[in-house]
């Protein structure tokens, strides 16, 4: 079987909206991060890429325990309360190896949405609860986080493929 030159060029131009379905899912999905066990850090930011796809914060680790009243606290703007509530009650302290962790955001975009209108900077504290990457320990994906004046921003645009584990005892 031959094809001519148009059936071919109709085929290759059509291939990046057949691709990108798929690739977008892929990327923006939960699949790579452990969502059966949220864990919460609260340190200062040490990196910051802000950008698309993802923004990409690097954050040391200076407190682990979760704070008084914090399975308690308001859901920040946009969160999906179900996501949200079960994340907050799988809350538990990080008890990893790793003196910093690299946080995966969402976009410059999605985070305006959420109501974070400016780049996050070095220097900043964040408290963060979210979920570690299968594949990389020192890789964690909020489902939220809180900056030092009690604003909460959500990051969640897909749902979990498991629902989050209750934490016990704590």
């Amino acid at each position: 079987m031959t094809m001519n030159r148009r059936t071919f060029m109709t085929i290759i131009s059509a291939m990046p909206a057949l691709l990108a379905p798929g690739t977008l899912l892929a990327h923006h999905g939960w699949s790579s991060f452990n969502s059966r066990y949220a864990y919460y850090i609260k340190g200062e930011i040490t990196y910051v890429r802000w950008g698309n796809p993802h923004t990409l914060v690097t954050i040391k680790v200076d407190e682990t325990a979760l704070p008084e009243g914090f399975r308690d606290r308001t859901l920040p703007a946009g969160a999906n309360e179900q996501s949200g509530l079960a994340t907050l009650a799988s809350a538990r302290a990080y008890e990893g190896e790793h003196k910093e962790l690299r946080l995966v955001l969402a976009g410059p975009g999605w985070m305006a949405r959420w109501g974070l209108d400016r780049p996050l900077e070095t220097g900043e504290v964040l408290e963060v609860v979210g979920f570690l990457s299968n594949a990389e320990s020192q890789e964690l994906r909020p489902m939220m986080f809180w900056l030092e004046n009690g604003q909460g921003v959500w990051q969640q645009l897909t749902s979990l493929p498991t629902d989050p584990l209750p934490a016990s005892g704590e």
